[in-house]
C-alpha cells in the first residue's frame, strides 16, 4: 500500500464513507439523491483509482486516510463554549407595584398598566397572560375610539372656519 493514496471526487469520497457505514448502493443512492447507476460507477472508479478488488476494501482505506489527514476543509470542534445569555428583563409595563402597607393595591399603576401604549418593552403581547391580552385589546379600542373622536372634532372645528 503506497503512503499517500490517489485524490478521489466528492461524490466517490462521499459514496465510500456510506459504503464504509455499511450502507448498499440502492441505500447510498437515496440519500445522495443520485442514480444506482451513479453510485456504482463512483465505487468502480475508487476501486480502479485505489487498486483494490473490493469495495469494502476501498472504504477501509479510504476511512484510515482520511482519520489520518488533518481535515482544512472542515471545522474544528469548539474548544470554548460562551455562557448562556441571561434571560431577558421583564417588561417595564407588566411590573406590577408592591402591595401597599394597609393592603391596598396601587391604584395609579393599574391606571398606567391601562394606558400605557402599545405592546410591552422587551417580549411580545403573545407573552402577555389571558387577562392580560384582554386588556390591551380593550386598551386598544379605546384609544381607536377616542383617536376617532378627537379626528371628527377637528374636522368639525376646520369646517365651521373655512364655511
Amino acid at each position: 500500500m503506497a503512503e499517500t493514496l490517489p485524490a478521489l471526487s466528492e461524490g466517490e469520497k462521499q459514496c465510500l464513507r456510506l459504503v464504509a457505514q455499511g450502507f448498499n448502493s440502492k441505500e447510498i443512492a437515496r440519500q445522495l439523491q443520485v442514480s444506482e447507476h451513479t453510485v456504482d460507477q463512483r465505487v468502480r472508479t475508487s476501486l480502479r483509482k485505489y487498486g483494490v478488488p473490493s469495495r469494502k476494501e476501498a472504504a477501509r482505506l479510504f476511512v484510515s486516510a482520511a482519520q489520518l489527514q488533518p481535515q482544512s476543509d472542515t471545522y474544528q470542534p469548539l474548544i470554548y463554549q460562551p455562557e448562556p445569555l441571561a434571560p431577558d428583563p421583564e417588561p417595564a409595563s407588566s411590573l406590577v407595584q408592591p402591595d401597599r402597607a394597609d393592603g391596598q393595591a396601587d391604584r395609579t399603576t393599574v391606571l398606567q398598566n391601562i394606558l400605557s401604549f402599545g405592546p410591552p418593552l422587551g417580549g411580545s403581547t403573545n407573552e402577555l397572560s389571558t387577562d392580560g391580552r384582554i386588556l390591551a385589546m380593550i386598551r386598544a379600542a379605546v384609544l381607536t375610539g377616542v383617536g376617532l373622536v378627537t379626528l371628527l372634532l377637528l374636522l368639525a372645528g376646520a369646517f365651521r372656519v373655512l364655511g
